[in-house]
């Protein structure tokens, strides 16, 4: 009895510290977050699976987040110390972002870079310097492919930033007979004749 009493005693130590393993390994990140001063309240932060939030807690287990969908997020501290973060505020005032443009063949490519430059330049919240420029990127399945490329200082709301840009561009699009392609396939059908 004593020995079932000694063993029943092992398997519940090694569970409870398999359990309280990953505790203490939030514990000590905590601690290496609040002594290192790598995260702090206000940060912008992106981490796994393209989440971005704003650091509004930081406990010593856990620090809590809110997505820009205003949703608190509580996120053990060994995340931010083991997977991959990015610190948007750690980075330049200005940070770099683009969108993608594609437009149907037969355009011309000169009007389209001067309409997404003059598009850029009449949004909000777009820095002027350095200038916003356009890359011809690739000649796609069935556009040509564009990104416009800006700077800005918003990285938490630049979302909205992107999707008030995308509507500018299509009213400029439509204003200047520029057409944003839909996919589309060309069908050869052969048939073979035969005399009878």
């Amino acid at each position: 009895k004593l020995t079932l009493l000694l063993a029943g005693s092992a398997a519940l130590l090694v569970g409870l510290g398999l359990g309280l393993q990953q505790i203490f390994q939030d514990i000590m990140s905590g601690v290496a977050i609040l002594f290192e001063g790598m995260l702090k309240v206000g940060d912008v932060v992106e981490i796994k699976d393209d989440i971005v939030g704003r650091v509004v807690e930081i406990g010593l287990r856990t620090s809590k987040i809110e997505t820009r969908d205003n949703i608190i997020m509580v996120i053990p501290n060994s995340k931010f110390v083991t997977d991959i973060v990015i610190n948007w505020s750690h980075m330049e005032k200005k940070t770099r972002f683009h969108v993608n443009v594609g437009v149907a063949y037969g355009s011309d490519v000169e009007k389209v870079t001067r309409v997404l430059l003059q598009c850029a330049g009449e949004q909000q919240n777009i820095s002027a310097s350095p200038q916003p420029f356009i890359r011809f990127t690739d000649f796609g399945n069935s556009s040509l492919d564009f990104q416009l490329y800006f700077w800005s200082t918003e990285t938490f709301s630049v979302e909205f930033i992107k999707s008030e840009l995308r509507y500018k561009i299509d009213a400029a699009f439509r204003q200047n007979g520029i057409h944003i392609p839909y996919p589309q396939r060309d069908i050869h059908i052969k048939t073979n004749l035969t005399n009878s």
